[in-house]
């Protein structure tokens, strides 16, 4: 009974969402080498990597990253041109987005990052069938990705803050919902004190802040002067008998 393979875009798409989706670098690794071929040729955004940089590109982009956390793949469009033999070799296009979450939290929740491609491959049957083992069960498919161009943006996702964590209902304060990096300005509720960071001047009664001049009893600026007593002199010996 012969095998059927999977189809050229059924390969390449299950294959490339193993590989954004897997969880560690060993899974990684495996699922990069079942879809591309030792010697693939690498256009990425219109430069030539090697494999081993087109490996290290696509781990940056996946949850086996060492700051990311997890992965989703929606491929929203397939093309595949098969060859003359058939599902064995042929031509994949394939346009998908793979949301990625990190380990890093922003306000509560993790950050997220969008990566939105255009991905075209040539396929061929590369690999040599391995000695047939009857306690291996399953079915062996030689083919790879020998050359592979892609496009690819990757952008942060906008961060959305719940209306609800806000309270906009108190007097003075203005708020607003999304915010790609932070929260913009904000109006806060006047204090206790009528300012926003404490009591402002304080303003005194003329009367307690003595803003006119006192007079004090006598006629010097330190009371009454000094009593003069006759035949006594203010500051000498007036003793008539010394």
């Amino acid at each position: 009974m012969a095998l059927v393979l999977p189809t050229l875009t059924a390969f390449t798409s299950s294959r490339l969402t193993a590989i954004l989706t897997a969880k560690t670098q060993a899974d990684f690794t495996s699922a990069f080498d079942a879809l591309f071929a030792s010697n693939v040729n690498v256009i990425y955004n219109g430069k030539q990597l090697s494999r081993d940089q087109y490996q290290a590109q696509l781990l940056s982009q996946s949850s086996a990253a060492l700051e990311e956390q997890g992965a989703s793949v929606s491929v929203q469009g397939q093309l595949e041109v098969p060859g003359d033999k058939g599902q064995i070799s042929g031509l994949v296009g394939l346009f998908y987005t793979s949301l990625v979450d990190s380990k890093f939290l922003v306000f509560g929740a993790p950050a997220e990052s969008k990566v939105t491609s255009s991905f075209n491959a040539i396929i061929q049957a590369t690999e040599p069938r391995p000695q047939s083992n009857p306690r291996i069960r399953g079915y062996f498919d030689p083919r790879r990705i020998v050359t592979v161009n892609q496009i690819a943006t990757d952008q942060a996702v906008q961060v959305t803050i719940p209306a609800a964590s806000v309270n906009s209902s108190l007097p003075g304060v203005t708020t607003t919902e999304n915010f790609a990096l932070g929260p913009g300005a904000k109006k806060l509720p006047p204090g206790p004190f009528g300012g926003h960071f404490g009591p402002g001047p304080v303003h005194l009664d003329p009367l307690e802040s003595n803003s006119h001049p006192e007079t004090f009893p006598g006629d010097g600026e330190f009371g009454v002067p000094p009593v003069v007593i006759a035949g006594e002199t203010i500051g000498e010996d007036t003793n008539p008998k010394a």
